[in-house]
């Protein structure tokens, strides 16, 4: 119980009096500093060494980037010391650490380690003086960012600090000796719990802690026992939920959401630099054993994903996708708003959700065993993936015969698939796309329909385009099968990372509401498989889209529908809103790849509402069959939803037609009296519409109410529903 003790008692000091800010040590300070050609003594980092042999000069430390007090040779290293005195420890609430550095450090108070980058080895370890980073990183002052902040609470402050002098030492290590720059500016802060005056004011960009007692979304608290989160292995820690029936969660109410252990590390590929880094978790019981538990009321399981909203500044739009998907009867990951705290500091909104996984509850295909080789066994269930090779979990899969383009294995797992498994998926995908490029790939009994679940594909790219993802069908991408006695028909889904979708990107023309991405060609190649476009290139599945879309639009698709969704989302934040924009001051700021920058938070929404009502608006004029024609032939009586519905003064009821028919259409009061009748005598097959102004028979207006409309031709007949707006 000691990480519950710990996080208790950081926040209760959170609650404590306080009433300002001060900056003990500045970076532009005068310091002791060592460029080392050998490792220095053990203690060179504690109170009592004697640093006088060590060199003055004005902080930061580094060269190349125009940020330094001291500009120095080309080194791997430099060491660097500030002393400053404490009379009164009781009256230094919390610290912060603020680290502006490149490459990477570790820092200490009096020998203490408290601090030290993600590019250097275990927190606690000693890291050689010749060591270099794992990774560059930049530092963010000098270009108008804001550096990294360590919180210390008082019960560190307590056991560290001594009264009198103390010191911050910092060891600055260079991604290599032939490093373009090198930068070293910390800054040590106190929070004062009274009006006493002890060193000097913050800088202007120093920003204080979060603190708030109550949100209206669930608080997450996770601590990592000192250790940063590497992009991998994951790292043990300790989680807490705060989640109340009530849906007002304090800061010091109990763990009722989750209470126990986890492993956990960064994820995704160009989003885990951003400065709120994503992050995935598994939560395992003592022993480390994976531990399947329900998370904010989501089905059981252990793999989790905390998705970090940054490029997306709306912080809705991945939620809006996987609620569009859910809604229309495709599975996509549930998701929870959150605000997460780690390591005591505050991290901002989160979203908690799940990670594509192969169960029941989620995509829901045959369970495949490493022993499973032979047989209906052996055919499934898979799942494939498009991304970048050989990035996060894309870490094994196979090359297509025809395009080249890769197959990434999610399920099985890479390490797991055994060679019968990847011979038989390799394959049924060559078999595929065998079919996809020859001559008949359209015919419905050799071609496409017969090995594709062609519904699913319509859905997926119609979730696709509606929000212009710039990483559709390129990356993010899946695809699953089943085993073949359940279903042997390729599937697509589930949806996948939407951040930059919405208009919210700057690049493959993405950012205007017209043209289909499935015809977006750029210079210099393509990374989307070729038999998307075959597939959009079919007629006959363009009718499929243009039906589906044409049914979805009255309902799901609906702005009123989609904009409800983002409402509730917003509402949901509430004040959370401010808090994360205050961590994260970003609003106002280009954000790679933002199309738009806005200076508010509101702005942000209006505008992803105004770009989807735009983009609907040029999908209609695309594919809406209420507004186009097309000469193909349905296979089947089909009445269409009544668009727009509910309506005022006008709908129009749509239908298709196998066969060349006269058609009727009645419409009835909700007590079952007609009150309209259309007859339109020699229908030809195929598409056929008829507007209603809301009147009767005899041209007067009807009143506004539920009514319900009845199509009939030759022997097919059917009955939709419709609402007449006041």
């Amino acid at each position: 119980m000691k990480i519950i003790t710990k996080i208790w008692v950081f926040f209760f000091s959170l609650l404590l009096s306080q009433d300002h800010w001060e900056t003990a040590i500045f970076a532009d300070d005068i310091w002791r500093y060592n460029v080392p050609d050998a490792e220095l003594p053990s203690d060179w980092n504690t109170n009592s060494f004697n640093d006088g042999f060590w060199t003055l000069g004005q902080g930061g430390f580094g060269y190349g980037d125009g940020d330094d007090g001291t500009v120095l040779d080309q080194a791997t290293s430099v060491y660097f010391r500030k002393s400053f005195n404490v009379g009164d420890i009781t009256k230094l609430s919390k610290a912060i650490l603020n680290a502006d550095y490149d490459d990477g450090f570790v820092a200490y108070l009096n020998g203490v380690e408290i601090a030290r980058s993600d590019n250097l080895s275990n927190y606690g370890t000693i890291v050689p003086f010749d060591a270099s980073t794992s990774y560059d990183h930049e530092a963010a002052l000098y270009s108008g960012g804001y550096p990294e902040e360590i919180i210390l609470d008082s019960l560190s402050l307590s056991s560290i600090l001594i009264s009198g002098q103390n010191t911050l030492a910092v060891q600055l290590h260079n991604f290599g000796s032939s490093s373009s720059d090198l930068s070293g500016n910390f800054f040590l802060s106190f929070g004062i719990v009274d009006d006493s005056i002890i060193y000097s004011s913050p800088p202007e960009w120093f920003r204080e802690p979060i603190v708030f007692e109550t949100s209206n979304l669930p608080i997450l608290m996770i601590d990592t026992y000192g250790n940063s989160i590497p992009d991998e292995p994951r790292i043990d820690a300790y989680l807490g939920i705060i989640d109340n029936e009530t849906g007002l969660n304090h800061v010091t109410d109990d763990f009722n959401g989750y209470n126990g252990h986890i492993t956990i590390e960064k994820r995704g590929n160009s989003s885990q630099w951003n400065d709120k880094a994503p992050y995935r978790f598994e939560t395992v019981d003592e022993d480390g054993e994976n531990n399947n538990v329900s998370l904010l009321g989501m089905p059981e399981e252990n793999d989790w994903v905390l998705y970090a909203p940054w490029q997306d500044k709306s912080m809705v739009r991945n939620i809006l996708t996987y609620k569009l998907s859910n809604d229309i009867g495709r599975y996509a990951p549930r998701t929870k708003l959150v605000e997460l705290y780690l390591n005591d500091g505050y991290e901002g909104v989160y979203v908690l959700m799940e990670k594509i996984k192969r169960d029941g509850d989620r995509v829901d295909i045959s369970k495949l065993n490493p022993d499973e080789i032979s047989g209906d066994d052996v055919t499934g269930g898979y799942i494939l993936k498009f991304d970048w090779f050989f990035t996060g979990d894309n870490i094994g899969g196979f090359q297509s015969n025809v395009d080249g383009m890769t197959y990434n294995y999610h399920y099985p797992q890479p390490s797991d698939i055994v060679p019968e498994q990847e011979e038989y998926i390799i394959d049924y995908i060559d078999n595929f796309e065998n079919i996809m490029s020859s001559d008949n790939y359209t015919d419905l009994d050799t071609g496409y329909p017969s090995i594709m679940n062609v519904e699913s594909f319509v859905d997926f790219i119609l979730l696709q385009e509606l929000a212009k993802n710039v990483d559709a069908y390129r990356l993010s991408t899946y695809i699953y099968k089943n085993k073949e006695s359940v279903d042997n028909r390729l599937t697509a889904g589930p949806v996948w990372d939407f951040n930059h979708g919405y208009g919210n990107c700057d690049y493959g023309e993405t950012w205007e509401i017209d043209n289909w991405l499935l015809e977006y060609n750029p210079e210099g190649g393509d990374q989307m498989s070729f038999w998307w476009e075959r597939l959009w290139q079919d007629e006959n599945f363009q009718y499929k889209a243009a039906e589906r879309y044409t049914e979805l639009r009255s309902t799901i698709f609906s702005e009123e529908h989609i904009n409800s969704i983002i409402d509730s989302s917003v509402n949901e934040l509430g004040d959370a809103v401010d808090r994360n924009f205050s961590k994260w001051p970003i609003l106002g700021t280009y954000v790679w790849p933002n199309y738009y920058v806005f200076e508010t938070y509101e702005q942000e929404v209006d505008y992803l509402k105004s770009w989807i009502s735009d983009r609907l608006e040029w999908m209609d004029s695309e594919i809406l069959l209420l507004k186009t024609e097309s000469s193909i032939k349905p296979e089947n009586f089909y009445i269409n939803e009544a668009y727009p519905n509910p309506f005022n003064p006008y709908t129009t009821l749509s239908y298709h037609l196998p066969n060349n028919e006269t058609v009727h259409i009645k419409i009835f009061d909700i007590m079952g009296r007609q009150v309209k009748t259309f007859v339109m005598p020699d229908q030809i097959a195929g598409y056929g519409s008829i507007k209603w102004n809301g009147t009767n028979d005899y041209d007067q207006r009807v009143s506004s109410g539920l009514y319900l409309y009845t199509i009939q031709a030759g022997n097919f007949r059917g009955t939709k529903k419709m609402v007449i707006l006041e």
